[in-house]
Order: C-alpha cells, then sequence, then structure tokens
C-alpha cells in the first residue's frame, strides 16, 4: 500500500473518532447546573431527587422531536435524553405499573398523563439535550418532558418534579351543567393574558357552585378539535381562569399557562362529580348536532362528558326560570339541548312524550334511584299533612323510603303547623372562615317531617334547592341540640319561609337554616337556599373516617412539622388536643378554611415537645369519626 494510501485511511479514521467524540453524550460545563436535581415521588421506596449530571450518565436516546401547539403552530426540536421508562427503573420504579404521573414545572405548570399516552408513547423522554445545545437555559432546564404524538401542553417544561400515581381517583359524573347560566351571577375578572384583558371567571368560584369538589381528584378539560387534558385540582386553588371572550375563548388561563400550552375553544371541563359545557364547542364535533340549527341529543352530552349509563337511571332537569321535573333515562335520550339565536339553551321533546319544554337549561342531574318506598316498612305513620299531589301552589315536596309517602306542601299547609313553628336567630359560620347571624322564621324540620309520616328507621335527609344544589345531614344531625352564638341558647333546625340578616322578612322561597354544635362549626354549607324537595332515607352515611398524619409515632427530632393527612378534607374539620385531653367540637380546628378559599390557614403542627395529639373528623351527612391518638416524644 502506497504512503499516500496510508494517509487516507488514517485521516479517515481520525474523522471517524472525531464524529464520535462529538456524537457522545455532551454536559453544559458546569458543575452547578449539572447538579440541579428533579424529584420523583411515589416511589416504592421513597421520594427520590436525581441529578442533570445523573440523567446523562444514563442511556441516551435521540428523538425527532415535534409536537403542535393548542394555537395550531408546529415546533421541531433534536432531541436527546434518557427514557423516563429507565429514569424510573434506575430508582427502582416500573413506569407501566403506574395509572398515571404528573409533571410539573418550576413555575407551576402542570400536566398529568395518564396511563392511556404512557402506554402508546414508549420513547417519552427527559430531554437533556436540545438542539445540541447542552444547557437548556432559563426557561427550559433542568430537562424538557417530550412526548411525541401528543399536543404541546404535555411537553412540560423546566420540570421540576414527576409525581406517580398508584390510582387516579375514578370520576362519577352526576351533574351536567350549562356554563354560561352556571356562573350567573358570578362576578367575572377581566383578566389580562398576553396583552388582552378579557371576560373570564375564577375557576375557585365556579367550584363553590359544585355539591362536592375533590382536591385529590382530576380536572380534565376538552376542547372542540378533540385534545383532552387532565390537571390536580390541587394545583389549581388560586389565580386561574376560564376566559369566555376573545381569542380562542373558551380557554383556560394563568400565570403558569403559556399561550399555546393552554386548552383552547373548551368543550366541556369536569371535576371528579361535576362537569360544564360550552354546546357551540360541542356542536364543533357532535356528529347529530344539525336537526333544528343546533341541537344536542341530551343523552349524547351525558356520555360525552364521563356519564356511564343513562339506561334505568332518572334525571332532573333544572331550568333558569325555576322549572324542574324528573324523567327516565330512555326519554333522555328522546330530548334535544337547543342553542337558540338569543343566547339560550333551551330544551325540546318530541309531541309524544308530555313534557313542558325548558326555555333555558342550567342542569341535567342524576337522581339516586332508590325505587318505591313500601308503605309500611319501617313503621312510622303515612303523612298527615300537606297534599297528595303536587299543586300550583307547591313550595315543597318531601318522598324518600324514610317517609309514609311522598307529601306537597304549600305555604299555607306549611304556615297550618302551628305547633312546630319556631322563630330564632342563627349564628354563621363560613369555610373562609367569617361569623354572622341570620334571623329565620318558620317550621321546625323534625316536626315537619313526623307531619309528612316520618319512618322509625329514617337514617338521613337530602335537601334540595330548585338550583339542584343539595346537602345530607343524618337524623341525629337534625334532632341534636344545637345553639346560637355567644349567646348559647337552643335554637331547632326550621325550614324558613321568613329570613333575612336583620329581621326576619317574609320570601317567596324557603331556606333551611340550622345552628352550630360549638363556635367554630361551618353550618353556612348546610344552609340550603332555594328549598324545595326534602329526601327522608333509610339509608345513613355511616361514619366518616379518622385523620391520618404524615409523621411516624415516636421520638422525633425538636421541630418537627406534622401535618394531618385526610382524603375529603374540604368535607369535615377536623378537631384537635395536644395535651392528650379527648378532643370535642370545642377544640382546637386544623383546617379553618379550604383547599378552594384560604389553603395557607392550613398549616402544620410543630412538635417541639413531649405531647399526645388526639383528633376527630366531623362534618355533614356522616357520624363523626373515631378518636384517633398519637404519641411523641422530643429527642
Amino acid at each position: 500500500m502506497t504512503k499516500h494510501l496510508w494517509r487516507i485511511l488514517v485521516l479517515s479514521l481520525l474523522t471517524l473518532a472525531l464524529t464520535a467524540c462529538a456524537a457522545a453524550p455532551a454536559d453544559s460545563g458546569s458543575a452547578e447546573y449539572e447538579a440541579q436535581t428533579i424529584e420523583i415521588r411515589g416511589l416504592p421506596d421513597g421520594d427520590k431527587l436525581i441529578s442533570v449530571a445523573e440523567l446523562r450518565a444514563l442511556e441516551q436516546h435521540d428523538l425527532d422531536a415535534s409536537y403542535k401547539r393548542t394555537t395550531g403552530m408546529i415546533e421541531e426540536f433534536q432531541m436527546s435524553g434518557p427514557y423516563l421508562a429507565d429514569v424510573l427503573a434506575s430508582l427502582g420504579g416500573d413506569l407501566g405499573s403506574y395509572a398515571g404521573i404528573g409533571v410539573m414545572g418550576t413555575d407551576g405548570y402542570y400536566c398529568l398523563v395518564d396511563e392511556e399516552i404512557i402506554a402508546a408513547t414508549p420513547d417519552m423522554m427527559l430531554a437533556v439535550l436540545i438542539d445540541g445545545a447542552a444547557d437548556l437555559g432559563e426557561g427550559v432546564a433542568p430537562a424538557r418532558l417530550a412526548v411525541q404524538g401528543q399536543f404541546g401542553p404535555y411537553w412540560v417544561k423546566m420540570v421540576d418534579s414527576i409525581i406517580l400515581y398508584d390510582e387516579i381517583p375514578e370520576k362519577r359524573i352526576a351533574n351536567v351543567w350549562l356554563f354560561d347560566n352556571l356562573v350567573e351571577g358570578i362576578e367575572p375578572y377581566y383578566y389580562e393574558y398576553y396583552g388582552s384583558a378579557d371576560r373570564s371567571y375564577e375557576l375557585n368560584q365556579i367550584f363553590t357552585r359544585f355539591d362536592n369538589v375533590l382536591s385529590t381528584a382530576f380536572f380534565t378539560m376538552k376542547s372542540s378539535d378533540g385534545f383532552k387534558k387532565n390537571e390536580a385540582i390541587s394545583m389549581l386553588l388560586s389565580d386561574y381562569y376560564i376566559k369566555v371572550e376573545g381569542d380562542d375563548a373558551p380557554t383556560n388561563i394563568s400565570p403558569h399557562v403559556q399561550l399555546g400550552m393552554n386548552v383552547q375553544h373548551i368543550a366541556w371541563f369536569s371535576t371528579n362529580a361535576d362537569a360544564a359545557i360550552f354546546p357551540e364547542e360541542l356542536g364543533v364535533y357532535m356528529e347529530n348536532a344539525a336537526a333544528q340549527g343546533l341541537a344536542l341529543p341530551l343523552s349524547e352530552i351525558c356520555f360525552e362528558v364521563g356519564m356511564e349509563q343513562v339506561e334505568g337511571l332518572s334525571f332532573e332537569l333544572y331550568g333558569m326560570d325555576g322549572e324542574r321535573y324528573t324523567v327516565s333515562g330512555e326519554e333522555l335520550y328522546q330530548g334535544l339541548l337547543v342553542v337558540e339565536d338569543d343566547g339560550r339553551y333551551s330544551v325540546s321533546w318530541p309531541d309524544e312524550l308530555a313534557y313542558a319544554p325548558i326555555s333555558d337549561l342550567l342542569r341535567i342531574r342524576l337522581v339516586e334511584d332508590g325505587g318505591a318506598a313500601d308503605e309500611t316498612a319501617g313503621g312510622g305513620q303515612a303523612a298527615a299533612g300537606g297534599q297528595t299531589q303536587a299543586a300550583a301552589d307547591t313550595l315543597l315536596e318531601i318522598s324518600g323510603d324514610g317517609v309514609g309517602g311522598s307529601s306537597y306542601w304549600s305555604m299555607a299547609d306549611l304556615q297550618a303547623l302551628s305547633g312546630y313553628q319556631a322563630e330564632a336567630v342563627y349564628s354563621t359560620h363560613n369555610n373562609w372562615p367569617t361569623e354572622g347571624s341570620i334571623s329565620g322564621k318558620g317550621v321546625a324540620l323534625y316536626g315537619l317531617l313526623q307531619e309528612a309520616g316520618l319512618r322509625d328507621n329514617a337514617a338521613s335527609v337530602r335537601l334540595i334547592a330548585s338550583d339542584g344544589f343539595a346537602v345530607t345531614l343524618t337524623m341525629q344531625q337534625v334532632r341534636e341540640s344545637r345553639y346560637t352564638y355567644p349567646s348559647g341558647a337552643e335554637v331547632p333546625a326550621i325550614v324558613a319561609w321568613a329570613y333575612g340578616e336583620g329581621a326576619a322578612s317574609p320570601q317567596s322561597q324557603l331556606r333551611f337554616l340550622i345552628g352550630q354544635i360549638a363556635p367554630s362549626e361551618v353550618n353556612t354549607s348546610a344552609m340550603v337556599e332555594k328549598l324545595c324537595k326534602i329526601e327522608v332515607s333509610t339509608s345513613g352515611g355511616g361514619r366518616w373516617a379518622a385523620p391520618a398524619i404524615d409523621v411516624v409515632e415516636g421520638s422525633v427530632p425538636a421541630g418537627t412539622p406534622l401535618s394531618f393527612v385526610y382524603e375529603n378534607m374540604d368535607l369535615v374539620k377536623i378537631y384537635y388536643t395536644t395535651d392528650g385531653s379527648q378532643p370535642t367540637h370545642y377544640s382546637a380546628v386544623y383546617n379553618p378554611s379550604t383547599s378552594y378559599f384560604q389553603p395557607h390557614l392550613t398549616t402544620p403542627l410543630i412538635i417541639d415537645a413531649d405531647l399526645t395529639l388526639k383528633a376527630f373528623a366531623s362534618g355533614w351527612g356522616r357520624a363523626d369519626s373515631e378518636t384517633v391518638s398519637f404519641s411523641f416524644s422530643v429527642e
């Protein structure tokens, strides 16, 4: 071989070597940058941190990455990094075993990736090299999640933590609301977002109109182009809005949501039990939407937002003008929601059904169908007052298997119950928390139920408003002694026809008023306005679960913080003592507000001396939990 050929061969080998070196995983050259960490929560052996340097040490993969922003813009990158499955495996986790993962950025942005997307994206990556840059810069570092095939909102920048979910709380949609009517009376906020201040509604304010929002559940949004996104409700409890005017509305906006990373043209959103719809956006993709202008089958709306079935069930429909009636699931198939030219959402039925049309629908509510009540089961008596059929002047219906039969009460019927009438001033305490008072005059609830044929085995009472809001009380909560403060005078639970913050003045609609066991008990949540129906049941709600804590009993360092852990903390108050004494409703309250009002008021207890902690949970609709005890000694 000639010298010339040898030179060519040597140069070729050197070129290959240099190319290989250039392709090898690079680092930023900054020890501080490489030491940045991502927290992985929920691993079998506890939470762990992994640094950028450790991510680079795992097997690296290249990805010709591209995604579509919800604005329609396509973005493309050359990305490199470890697959997320490998990252978790290196820490003792198995990506395929989780029901979902939550990915949070350092800017507070959050996205839930469910198991369906996990299964469809084996090359899901934590990118540490983008377009050849090992230092991703302030707006992207320490890593970016790459979810090929998904819209931009899944491509989380500045990944700070990854939460692994063994299970995702199941949604049980029981209410479908028309958004525009749901927010009637809520003060809009003109939130400035990327240079435009458009009419918006704070999500917290919307949540207060739902019966039961669990902070542990997930908030789902679906756009008219089919894109669906989940977020943790606990992450949405401040500065989060639904914008209803302007570009891309309706859309979710927040300081933590960059333009193009939100869900634009929202068709519906849902919590654990409630869904709100935007019919005009639903009509974009629901196939059978053109029967009479924009007309959507009621049953298809229910299926679309997550109800699993309608057959064999009953539904109550509520109109904005006070209309309310019950239809079967089979009949729901024949009803149409019609978007009128003036912005109303009317309901129409075929001629063979005798239901009157609703001029502007507020809500579809799934009714718990307990079947017909046995007229004699459980003792008690048949209804002694009221009417056996609804009439034009009916204000209140009492029904359920806990009474002898359905009865219907007009104002005159209620006021004729002279032996049960009561008038009092009721102290009030809400979840903000603030205190107040309300005067009321009406008929004692327990006496009214007796007149309605209360059975001996009646266990609970559900109070329902004409707008669908409902609260359940145990029979004990109805009957036990309750008081008004600061006087401490005993007051009965009443169905009031006259009430007001000053003097009680006659009203056209009924309101339920109830006293307090102790000054810190929240009773406003049980004071149902626009009361129109009472369902009495022989089934009780059992008792609330006992609270748990996030610190193991025993010896702990001085200054150790301790928090109570409770799945439905917004539904209860946790009362506790730290001196070993038995807690009561007069004891300290751990959670004076809720996660959707002032979550910062719920703060950890600090263990700075030996103590015995005792606590129980209390709330409407169930008996108080058992009292639990935890002992600690300071090291």
